[in-house]
């Protein structure tokens, strides 16, 4: 059994709406000592990256990413959608403190503005240099409440409680995608909330986006496959 270590932290499933959950503490330096495991292969055809991002930086969020979330497995069985977007701000996170994309120095303007990163932690910065992250299970989706132009990274994960995929790794991050989007690229998809019945707020989405994200695949696991659109290890 993982010890769980935990303290407070503000969760956005979304710029407007603010959850309290626990996260495992500890100081992003740690980011600095990650084990060197070997790193995934890359596709053969290289996917553009923002300005300064290169792939060593997403190779190593993705390792810090894997690290934190799995002492959270519990949430993950529990709350699948606030689980994604955990891995969505352990990636903003990680790049932070790896790459030449920050957050933006004051904490409320972080939660609250897009993007999650921009080149140097520049307020309000042209979409070139705005990056916006988001964790997802599912393998093509690109999702957002606001239909802003910039850079996304999708880290693509899959929950392995049996650690077969990747040894000592129960949660894996199994692409990461980067690509760039304009307004036009998103559609509105509305709202499915009806008063007293829940439901999604309203979001846009990307139509196509198996089209869209041909070659965008900025890091990708050997031997995983896709089989009736879930990853799954090739053999297996």
């Amino acid at each position: 059994m993982r010890p769980r270590r935990h303290w407070a932290i503000r969760v956005l499933g979304s710029k407007e709406t603010r959850r309290t959950i626990l996260l495992p503490y500890g100081p992003s330096q740690r980011l600095f000592g990650l084990s060197r495991t070997a790193p995934a292969e890359s596709p053969e055809v290289p996917s553009p990256l923002p300005r300064n991002l290169k792939a060593i930086h997403i190779k190593r969020a993705v390792e810090y990413v894997e690290k934190e979330t799995a002492e959270l497995i519990d949430l993950y069985l529990e709350q699948a959608n606030v689980f994604s977007a955990i891995v969505g701000i352990f990636g903003v996170k990680a790049l932070h403190a790896v790459s030449p994309y920050k957050k933006h120095k004051h904490p409320d303007v972080a939660q609250q503005r897009f993007p999650d990163l921009s080149l140097g932690g520049r307020l309000n910065p042209p979409p070139e240099q705005a990056l916006e992250s988001k964790g997802s299970t599912r393998p093509w989706a690109i999702q957002s409440h606001y239909n802003h132009a910039g850079w996304y990274i999708i880290w693509r994960y899959l929950v392995d409680t049996t650690e077969s995929i990747k040894p000592g790794h129960p949660v894996v991050i199994w692409r990461v995608d980067v690509v760039f989007l304009t307004e036009s690229d998103w559609k509105y998809e509305g709202s499915k909330a009806a008063h007293g019945r829940g439901g999604r707020t309203h979001t846009f989405g990307v139509p196509n986006p198996a089209s869209k994200l041909a070659n965008a695949a900025a890091y990708s696991l050997p031997d995983i496959v896709l089989r009736n659109g879930k990853p799954v290890l090739a053999g297996g």
